[in-house]
């Protein structure tokens, strides 16, 4: 389970953790264009993307604003559900044919109530979704559509090339045609 080898990057991964991993995730693949969470609904998964590419999106006023990618060795889930039990403002969509590893995070919060080594793996989880969340709140703040188009350049260069350039677009909070401009530029 490649879940197992990147947390053993962060964390130790003790035979708690693996057993929880091995018990209660479950890994499948998904078809590109498969909806794996929807907006307005609750959805308690933790999603690891083994393989593939993930996109996260809502729609406002007829218009569906991408507000991130995920590929490989990438987690992400809907905070607004799992720690306002709201229903998700946000899609999770494939833009691949996937491999996914999720788990319940309700299960997971169990796990830490007893163990500290769980506490830990959750905190590297939640540590995960708020580093993207701030660094995307920082890009959308301060940073010119330039910069944030290289800013993805460097840390995401293949999403380039596996998205498309209206999703990157919005995702950039820019227009194609300015996408397309800046992208002559470089």
């Amino acid at each position: 389970m490649k879940l197992i080898q990147e947390l053993n990057k962060h964390i130790k991964v003790n035979a708690e953790i693996e057993r929880f991993l091995n018990e209660e995730c479950e890994t499948k693949v998904f078809e590109k264009g498969e909806i794996l969470s929807k907006q307005n609904q609750y959805n308690h998964t933790v999603f690891f993307v083994e393989e593939g590419l993930l996109r996260m999106f809502y729609y406002e006023n007829g218009k569906d604003i991408t507000t991130n990618f995920y590929s490989e060795g990438k987690i992400t889930a809907n905070i607004d559900t799992l720690f306002k039990n709201q229903p998700t403002r946000n899609n999770i969509e494939t833009l691949e044919k996937s491999v996914i590893t999720t788990c319940n995070f309700n299960k997971l919060e169990e796990l830490c109530s007893v163990s500290l080594t769980a506490a830990n793996f959750s905190r590297y989880i939640l540590g995960n979704l708020m580093i993207e969340m701030s660094r995307r709140i920082s890009s959308l703040q301060y940073m010119t559509a330039k910069e944030k188009y290289i800013q993805l350049l460097e840390e995401n260069p293949d999403i380039i090339l596996r998205a498309p350039l209206g999703m990157i677009a919005s995702y950039l909070g820019i227009s194609q045609e300015t996408l397309s401009r800046i992208r002559s530029d470089i």
